[in-house]
């Protein structure tokens, strides 16, 4: 009985996927009423699945929303200020782009991520390649994670390009693109016995089989 339930269970760990999902928040479009909240820069996406909070942290300057003349509307971090980001709806956080825009390219700095890692940088153009489109890219897998921006510049034209030393850091977004993972798994599963089934109770994972009831590592439910 019991080679029968350990056969029963892999083939559950089988029909697991990771449901991957994109999730695109341009701010111009996304938080045109930022003038009427105090503070202007924390807030819960339209949808409910994310809430980004901002602080001063160790810098000098404040994070702030405010129009840029290209880009339109920037979430404007500066050097040592601090952007938390966290799943509300269960789901994992398994990458993030940071899209910068119009002045946010001057003195672009690295990100610090609390969990998981940067990847390199991309520091081009948009599709069009037409206009400077920089973009920071985060990959990891939590419900929650923080970003300390850079003291100084790093990957700026200032810094980069024209060679100015010690200029305080920024991240300037236009755009967020959030990249989750939620792992699904098929609402009926059987083996050849019929006596045996998958149920979900409260988001976990029981096995039903001749009256008992047993957990996907096999001990019973009394």
């Amino acid at each position: 009985m019991r080679k029968v339930l350990i056969l029963w269970i892999a083939a559950i760990a089988m029909a697991m996927t990771m449901q991957a999902a994109e999730h695109v928040y341009t701010w111009g479009t996304e938080f045109q009423n930022y003038k009427s909240q105090m503070p202007s820069s924390d807030f819960t996406t339209a949808d409910g699945l994310f809430r980004f909070t901002t602080e001063k942290a160790q810098g000098t300057s404040g994070p702030q929303f405010d129009e840029d003349s290209k880009a339109g509307l920037l979430l404007r971090l500066y050097a040592d200020n601090t952007l938390q980001i966290e799943s509300l709806k269960g789901e994992k956080i398994t990458a993030i782009t940071f899209v910068i825009g119009g002045n946010g390219h001057y003195k672009l700095a690295d990100l610090t991520p609390s969990t998981g890692e940067m990847d390199e940088p991309y520091l081009g153009k948009d599709a069009t390649d037409t206009f400077r489109e920089y973009r920071l890219f985060w990959k990891g897998e939590t419900k929650d994670v923080t970003f300390t921006v850079g003291h100084e510049c790093q990957y700026g034209i200032d810094c980069a390009e024209q060679g100015k030393t010690g200029q305080a850091g920024t991240c300037m977004t236009k755009q967020v693109i959030v990249t989750t993972a939620d792992e699904q798994a098929l609402d009926e599963v059987t083996n050849d016995d019929p006596s045996s089934r998958k149920v979900i109770y409260n988001g976990q994972v029981y096995i039903l089989r001749v009256g008992n009831t047993y957990t996907l590592t096999g001990t019973e439910i009394k």
